[in-house]
């Protein structure tokens, strides 16, 4: 039996596909991020249900039992099924939603997804499904895309035909049709080999999704110094590998583009720091006091949380800040952290204008993002606008130092990230003794703090590792600006 969701691993990857019949014990525990992901989809599934009203539901506890419930619904042609269950020869598919269109005698199919807009991905699931109810004896009449709608801003209870967007899709589905129906031979080929396909790594491993035996698969690969640290495409990647080149001290200079990831091949060869000191002195220069280094923690979700918000807009509900209010003087610390169920943005606002005052530069990290959520703050609070804009006024990125070139060292990388950066310039600095190591745990983490889940024990901990993060964030790029002003004297 191929499931839809067999023949979309099939797509991406074929060792993904027989991975995921034959090695289970491989996959990993599903972590917090993956499991946000389920829960959104969910969440988006439900509110998509309330556009079509009356609906009724073709779940049961085994497939045997879905399968022949939806056989009982399509028989007595129920206007609206959920989760339908199809099972045709040797394809099986659930789909989200059906519909009968008395007129035509067909059954128009609902897709939901919870992102923005169809993807390609999207089209070859509608093109399977579409095989398979036709196979199953259905006349299928549109393919649909039901995606949320990132305009909507949310007042008072969720409105689904604003939140969410339904998009004709049949044309460009039934397009990938003759794609699908060879894909689907190719698959079974593949499930029928004994050893697993050897294919190699290249993009597929995070196109369109992240691969879960991303680990498994990338076991040979060096840790660090390889091709794959080189910022390649696939086509230079192939090209390298036809020649048996695994090192990236052994990339020819031609096959890299970007010249933070050049500077970083060269490094990796000579081991020496590459230092542009003019300029990094010309980016220093323009720094005012007092020094104000900001760090935000956010947290978004396809269904706005708050009045005022967009899908997937930031609720920045965290910051830390550390200031220096001259050359000598000792570093204050002042934090947030909102730990109440309720719009952050506020007292966030509040708590940060009582600090930075009207003078000094403030630092931070990839200042693009701080500077998308202070407008943002400020568009939805006009008390807070002037402030804001005086802030985003005075931004300044040290991570530009890093991505133009100015400072190279081998151990980053090629990369600009602070946690690349960090252990090569400030060895005795790190985030492995955190309990939350990450942005993406940090974000994660919010809802669990507001919720009611947590004892005040826990509450109390889980609120203690967060600002612990925070802060670190903040306090690491003191120390890098740090070094790279004595790197420039």
């Amino acid at each position: 039996m191929l499931t839809k969701s067999d023949y979309l691993k099939f797509h991406q990857c074929p060792k993904y596909l027989w991975l995921n019949k034959n090695r289970k014990d491989l996959l990993p525990v599903i972590s917090a991020s993956l499991q946000k992901l389920f829960d959104v989809g969910f969440e988006v599934e439900a509110q998509a249900y309330r556009l079509f009203p009356g609906g009724v539901s073709a779940d049961g506890e085994s497939f045997r039992e879905a399968i022949e419930k939806t056989a009982k619904l399509v028989k007595a042609l129920t206007p609206v099924i959920f989760q339908p269950t199809f099972s045709a020869g040797e394809l099986f598919c659930r789909c989200d939603i059906i519909v009968y269109d008395r007129r035509r005698q067909a059954w128009d199919v609902f897709e939901v997804k919870s992102s923005t807009e169809v993807k390609d991905v999207n089209l070859i699931d509608l093109a399977f499904q579409d095989a398979c109810l036709s196979e199953a004896g259905l006349k299928v009449g549109g393919l649909h895309i039901v995606h949320i709608n990132n305009e909507y801003v949310r007042h008072g209870e969720i409105e689904p035909e604003k939140l969410l967007k339904s998009e004709d899709v049949t044309k460009d589905a039934r397009a990938k049709s003759k794609e699908v129906r060879a894909g689907v031979k190719s698959a079974f080929a593949v499930l029928s080999e004994k050893g697993e396909p050897q294919v190699r790594i290249l993009s597929q491993c995070e196109d369109p999704y992240e691969c879960p035996f991303i680990e498994y698969c990338w076991r040979g690969i060096p840790e660090r110094d390889s091709i794959y640290d080189a910022g390649l495409d696939d086509a230079k990647l192939n090209a390298l590998l036809d020649r048996g080149i695994m090192d990236v001290r052994e990339v020819p200079d031609e096959f890299v583009t970007r010249r933070i990831k050049l500077l970083y091949v060269e490094a990796a060869r000579s081991g020496l720091v590459h230092l542009e000191k003019e300029n990094i002195r010309a980016a220093l220069a323009g720094l005012a006091y007092p020094l104000h280094f900001l760090d935000y923690e956010t947290y978004s979700t396809a269904i706005p949380m708050f009045d005022g918000y967009r899908p997937y807009q930031r609720v920045t509900f965290q910051y830390s800040l550390h200031v220096r209010r001259s050359p000598r003087a000792k570093l204050e610390h002042y934090e947030f952290l909102a730990e109440d169920a309720g719009d952050p943005a506020p007292a966030l606002a509040e708590s940060l204008k009582r600090i930075i005052g009207p003078t000094g530069s403030v630092i931070a990290w990839n200042s693009s993002f701080e500077e998308g959520c202070n407008r943002e703050m400020g568009e939805r609070l006009p008390e807070y606008a002037e402030f804001f804009a005086s802030v985003n006024a005075r931004l300044f990125d040290p991570m530009q130092i890093v991505r133009q070139g100015f400072y190279a060292h081998k151990d980053f990388i090629g990369s600009a990230s602070l946690k690349k950066v960090l252990p090569a310039l400030i060895p005795g600095l790190s985030y492995e003794e955190l309990a939350i190591q990450e942005g993406g745990t940090a974000s994660d983490s919010w809802p669990k703090l507001i919720g009611k889940g947590l004892t005040a024990a826990e509450k109390s901990k889980l609120s203690a590792d967060m600002r612990a993060y925070c802060g670190r964030d903040t306090e690491s790029m003191v120390h890098i600006l740090d070094k790279f002003a004595e790197a420039a004297r």
